[in-house]
């Protein structure tokens, strides 16, 4: 995975490789994601390429805060491909299909056994 974002109301914790925010740069974006009206704390981590920000949800967006880091170059966009999610959400569907039939072959199996003993 290059891209790690843990999102809850009013925190957002982002590691990730295309992370690159060091000295003047990450100095600046801290500077100013700080002066973002509802912006309450900002903690970069260069060398494990993290991010933590605490804010108000009802002040300031995700969004805003997203587009601030594209700006200053400490991140690149994050993008979701659907046709990779779709891909994914076939996979898994298809893997509960395959569970859910071996689960009820195993059960006919036992219902026969039980039947012949």
């Amino acid at each position: 995975m290059s891209q790690y974002i843990h999102h809850v109301p009013g925190r957002i914790r982002i590691r990730s490789r295309a992370f690159q925010c060091y000295g003047e740069r990450a100095d600046a974006a801290q500077d100013r994601l700080l002066a973002m009206d509802g912006v309450r704390s900002v903690e970069i981590k260069p060398r494990a390429a993290s991010l933590i920000i605490q804010y108000d949800p009802e002040r300031v967006s995700r969004a805003a805060l997203f587009a601030t880091l594209e700006d200053l170059g400490c991140m690149a966009p994050v993008r979701r491909d659907n046709a990779h999610v779709r891909q994914m959400g076939e996979t898994f569907g298809k893997a509960l299909v395959g569970a859910a039939m071996q689960k009820a072959v195993e059960q006919s199996a036992r219902t026969l056994v039980g039947a012949l003993v």
